[in-house]
């Protein structure tokens, strides 16, 4: 039993990316477009909420972006902020489509607000915190030149994986998830695409419900549609991970709930998906979702296992050394007791939003984003990143 547990516990990161590599045929490279080729049009679209130490930056850089690519306008939505963000962001009104809401509605919902405001072929959806170079969006549309492609997404690299025993356990997971992005992209396309920077095709775009988080559901639609949505790796964008234990829980609870939320509404069309795509939808999330029920099953199982064998007096010992060992390591950040604790909270954190998605029904469509996360820092040196 424990075996078996543990088996569907490491499945979506280790022996299902292994099975698509072994037997997903390779997509042919993308036509790309020619460099002096006419751009389609393009819709920069950003929604934030209390970004006063990175909004002024991020305006600046989308502006380079949108004169960089040619035929690119800028919409911002401000989210009822209560700090300065209006009134920084308020200095670029004149070069941006700004849009202050007078109470606070999510992030779903001035998405799709700047959408309706404007007119391209093309929209590109990225996060306030997000840092990135000016030419994202030229390379990021290069590969939207083939037609059986819906979606393009960077690649993204926490700036900050030596802060604390939470942000380098967060850099490791975040690189783990983008080499088995690159292996999908080159089999079936990114089972979705998180938000921190994503481009796609505005004829594949239909509104999600302001209940429900954008990224995911834009790209599962994309991915039932038929369309590939593609990992442009070479595009580097950078972002902050969470620095506390407690800070990351909270991120992944959320997390959680909204991804089973859209989950439940994408569900009645992924399920008719070829069973390439369909395995790999269910393998990369649903199974995902549910990592911590399975790891706490094995656990459970492998106690109990050891108490038939050794005895209840040696599992009980045993049980108690392993939680003195989690808990002193995690106040003394000893690696690797501090990691595994940062991960069984991470866990619980996940477990925790499924469990408030099927049985509270919560949405989370308004919510405060991490504070550690909002940060300056520069992106990673080289070294760093290795």
């Amino acid at each position: 039993m424990a075996a078996a547990l543990l088996a569907l516990s490491v499945h979506p990161m280790l022996t299902y990316p292994l099975s698509l590599a072994a037997f997903g045929r390779k997509h042919a490279p993308a036509r790309l477009r020619a460099p002096d080729a006419p751009r389609p049009s393009l819709a920069i679209c950003m929604c934030a909420y209390r970004e006063q130490e990175v909004i002024a930056a991020k305006i600046e850089r989308l502006i380079e972006i949108a004169r960089a690519y040619g035929p690119a306008t800028i919409h911002v939505y401000l989210d009822a902020p209560s700090d300065d963000t209006v009134a920084i962001a308020q200095r670029y009104a004149d070069r941006i489509d700004l849009v202050i809401g007078t109470e606070r509605t999510g992030k779903t919902y001035g998405m799709n607000l700047l959408v309706e405001r404007s007119r391209s072929e093309l929209l590109l959806f990225t996060d306030a915190n997000v840092e990135s170079e000016a030419d994202v969006a030229i390379e990021l549309s290069a590969p939207l030149a083939d037609p059986t492609i819906g979606c393009t997404t960077a690649q993204l690299i926490y700036s900050n994986s030596r802060e604390s025993p939470t942000s380098r356990l967060g850099s490791f997971y975040w690189a783990l998830e983008e080499w088995i992005k690159r292996i999908e992209s080159d089999r079936i396309g990114l089972v979705g695409c998180d938000g921190a920077m994503f481009m796609m095709r505005r004829s594949l775009h239909s509104p999600p419900p302001p209940y429900l988080i954008d990224d995911l559901y834009l790209s599962l639609q994309i991915l039932a549609s038929g369309s590939r949505i593609v990992s442009v790796d070479h595009v580097h964008v950078y972002e902050r991970s969470a620095t506390g234990a407690d800070e990351e829980k909270r991120r992944k609870q959320r997390i959680a709930c909204q991804a089973l939320n859209v989950h439940r509404a994408m569900w009645p069309r992924l399920r008719r998906m070829r069973w390439l795509p369909l395995y790999a939808y269910v393998s990369h999330r649903p199974i995902k979702w549910f990592m911590p029920f399975f790891v706490a099953g094995a656990i459970i199982a492998g106690f109990v296992a050891l108490g038939l064998a050794a005895g209840p007096l040696v599992a009980g010992i045993a049980l108690l050394v392993a939680a003195i060992l989690l808990v002193v390591g995690e106040r003394a950040q000893i690696k690797p007791f501090s990691l595994i604790s940062s991960a069984l909270l991470s866990l619980f954190g996940v477990g925790q939003g499924v469990l408030e998605s099927i049985f509270l029904k919560k949405t989370y469509a308004i919510w405060d984003p991490a504070l550690s996360v909002r940060l300056e820092t520069p992106p990673p040196t080289p070294e760093a990143q290795g």
